[in-house]
């Protein structure tokens, strides 16, 4: 596998009308089907919204859920990433990635980091994912998911990209922040940052998926992006609109970029592993 065409969806959600947000992405997936697109990747939360608060537990759905089968019908033809609300076989629930391919149905990442601050207050209504694993795709190869917060913390891409992940999707429903200035967003700076600095020093591509529109107090900002393995930007979607960004991945790149210059392969992971070890022992509650 060499090359594969992805399409970003940045799409606006209807706050707890997964109905509405089913048909939706049913017809963005279609749409990309007839471009010819290998996989469609869609926003945080796409298939229920954002803000859903006290009613995430009425929306939570298992993700062998009958009311998906039209995406597990629609997955024999393209590779789909969506958000959604997973209630999982002990009945916790989660802000998950669920992944649809070959007719089938997968929940691929549980959210880690559930941010609970200034406007955030996930905490109190999902639990926090427990694993950061890699996952194999017929039509991507190794690929890495994570959502929104999640790559604000390292540790998440770190162990994508060691894992084998050449590809790194990050699911998000970013709303802007108040901050001085003028000019592009505070918010959007830093998350340009963090995927150029990320598809650096791990040689990946990173695929940003934001979404748009409002949502209660909440205004998101769009500018999806597709960043390559050497950390420069290959294409990024507007702010402010939904936009379907259809990007070409070649995998070579990330043969050639490693090739070029070894940092990551000459990460000692020994090493790192023993020092962490060292430093939660010696930080351990008393």
């Amino acid at each position: 596998m060499q090359n594969v065409t992805i399409r970003i969806a940045q799409t606006d959600s209807v706050l707890a009308n997964f109905d509405e947000n089913l048909a939706r992405h049913c017809c963005a997936v279609e749409d990309a089907i007839k471009a010819g697109a290998d996989a469609i990747a869609f926003p945080e939360l796409s298939l229920t919204g954002y803000n859903v608060q006290d009613a995430a537990q009425d929306i939570a759905m298992h993700i062998e859920d009958s009311r998906l089968d039209e995406l597990r019908r629609l997955s024999r033809k393209i590779c789909i990433i969506c958000g959604g609300i997973e209630l999982s076989d002990d009945y916790g629930v989660y802000n998950s990635a669920f992944m649809f391919e070959d007719g089938r149905a997968e929940s691929i990442h549980r959210k880690i980091y559930l941010p609970t601050y200034g406007m955030f207050e996930e905490l109190r209504y999902f639990s926090a994912g427990q694993h950061i694993r890699a996952i194999d795709s017929k039509r991507l190869g190794r690929i890495g998911v994570a959502i929104c917060e999640d790559f604000w913390h390292v540790s998440v891409p770190y162990l994508l990209a060691h894992q084998g992940a050449k590809l790194l999707f990050v699911l998000m429903s970013s709303p802007l922040r108040m901050s001085p200035g003028t000019g592009v967003p505070a918010i959007v700076s830093q998350w340009q940052t963090i995927a150029g600095t990320y598809a650096f020093l791990f040689s990946t591509y990173v695929a940003c998926v934001n979404r748009t529109g409002n949502e209660d107090s909440f205004t998101y900002w769009g500018n999806s992006s597709l960043t390559g393995p050497d950390g420069r930007l290959i294409s990024a979607a507007p702010l402010f609109r939904e936009e379907s960004l259809d990007v070409p991945v070649d995998f070579r790149e990330v043969k050639r970029t490693r090739l070029h210059s070894s940092h990551f392969l000459d990460e000692d992971l020994r090493l790192f592993s023993s020092e962490l070890e060292r430093i939660s022992w010696k930080n351990r509650p008393v």
